[in-house]
């Protein structure tokens, strides 16, 4: 498999993950959440061996704020400043997936992660 190829792949892999996540968080399924959270790290850690992570924020646009908001928090070292407009963005829904995209703007805002 050409590299392209698997970084293709492994992007899309990675978004139908925050899918499956997103869902199994609405279902209350823990289990599932924290399977999906493990295999959205496993692509992401394979997308940065890849030199994948310039495609993987492409989806930072994604129509879906689901796939948009897990790119922006996983690659919100990378790409700070893309992320962190991405999260204000969605964080104006209303629901669960505004409520995460703030909690994870407080969370990046009071230096829990390294920035």
């Amino acid at each position: 498999m050409q590299q392209h190829e698997k970084v293709t792949k492994l992007v899309a892999w990675f978004a139908n993950a925050a899918q499956r996540h997103a869902q199994a968080l609405e279902a209350m399924a823990e289990e599932s959440a924290a399977a999906e959270v493990a295999d959205l790290t496993r692509y992401y850690r394979a997308l940065q061996r890849e030199n994948g992570i310039v495609e993987l924020l492409r989806l930072l646009d994604d129509s879906d704020p689901v796939v948009a908001g897990m790119v922006a928090v996983f690659a919100m070292r990378e790409a700070p400043e893309r992320c962190v407009a991405t999260l204000t963005v969605i964080a104006k829904q209303p629901g669960l997936i505004g409520f995460r995209a703030q909690a994870a703007l407080e969370r990046w805002d009071s230096g829990e992660w390294e920035k």
